[in-house]
């Protein structure tokens, strides 16, 4: 049993230790969240400083026999570059 006098301290520390506490949880939640939005437009300032002509692809119809004539006349199966590195360069 706890004795009067020190029952009223006991809950002021009690409510003290309860609200850091909370107060801790709450801090650390949003101090992440605030940290994830940053980050992410970091992310999004590094990547548009960054941009190259590699982040754009275009596209472009071949006939089926575009890849037949490279396969007669300029592929090179005794080259160290495979199949495709060799046709994006014929291309």
């Amino acid at each position: 049993m706890i004795p009067a006098n020190k029952y009223s301290a006991r809950r002021v520390f009690g409510l003290i230790v309860g609200s850091s506490t909370a107060f801790i949880y709450i801090f650390i939640i949003v101090f992440f969240d605030y940290i994830k939005a940053i980050e992410g437009n970091l992310y999004i300032d590094f990547d548009i400083n960054t941009v190259t002509a590699g982040d754009y692809t275009i596209e472009f119809d071949m006939p089926p026999e575009s890849h037949a004539y490279f396969i007669d006349h300029y592929h090179n199966p005794h080259s160290p570059m495979s199949e495709i590195a060799q046709f994006k360069l014929y291309v």
